[in-house]
């Protein structure tokens, strides 16, 4: 069944509207989460305190790390030849499915 998109709009107004709400509340939860896990990590740090293995959860603090990996977008601009060269060698693809890409406004 094909719909315009002004009645498409019209049928699924309400999963429009749950969806940013839900988007919302998760943006919070997320933010709220951070924290948590940031004070956390505070006293456990100055607990001197390595781990944690409760009925409720497991905390590990791990640390501090470096990971070194090549800028493929600088590089494309300084060496847009070898740049070319290497994808032209080197290919690799990624397939994605369908999905949906939703920014609240």
């Amino acid at each position: 069944m094909s719909y315009s998109i002004q009645e498409f709009e019209n049928k699924y107004l309400q999963d429009f509207k749950k969806l940013r709400l839900l988007e919302e509340e998760k943006k919070k939860l997320d933010e709220l989460s951070k924290a948590a896990k940031s004070e956390l990590l505070e006293a456990m740090l100055e607990a001197g305190v390595k781990s944690i293995d409760n009925d409720f959860i497991k905390v590990m603090v791990t640390n501090p790390s470096e990971v070194i990996s090549v800028d493929l977008k600088a590089f494309q601009k300084k060496e847009p030849v070898a740049y070319a060269e290497l994808l032209e060698d080197y290919p690799k693809v990624t397939k994605r499915s369908e999905s949906l890409r939703i920014t609240l406004k």
